[in-house]
């Protein structure tokens, strides 16, 4: 998946507009669609920064070409469960399950291991 895909997947699972990652990250509203878009594939580092921050994660998800969103392996996770995955402590969970995926393990499986490391956090926490 290419920076403009990864982008716009995660502003939209953001469910922000154009307009709120603009203001929030200080990165033009045209800029940001040039990326989305495609048309715009060479972009700063500066710039990344930028829109991670205000979108919450580690700019490095826009350079590790094999990172996905949580939704990508998983589609079915709750907003909050997937709001904690985007952050970057979540990079190497999101790498596990690319590769348990690609080996055959199915989605099924990969969500009910997550589902047991919730209830298990869950209970340790007060």
């Amino acid at each position: 998946m290419d920076i403009g895909a990864k982008l716009r997947s995660l502003r939209k699972l953001r469910e922000m507009t154009v307009e709120e990652l603009s203001r929030l990250s200080g990165v033009s509203r045209s800029y940001i669609t040039n990326i989305e878009n495609g048309r715009k594939t060479q972009v700063s580092g500066k710039i990344i920064t930028s829109l991670a921050s205000a979108l919450g994660i580690n700019p490095d998800y826009f350079f590790i070409r094999e990172a996905q969103l949580p939704t990508d392996c998983l589609p079915n996770l709750g907003p909050e469960f997937i709001a904690l995955l985007s952050h970057s402590d979540s990079m190497p969970f999101l790498k596990l399950t690319k590769k348990a995926i690609e080996n055959g393990v199915s989605a099924e499986t990969v969500e009910a291991v997550v589902d047991v490391i919730i209830k298990a956090q869950q209970r340790k926490s007060p």
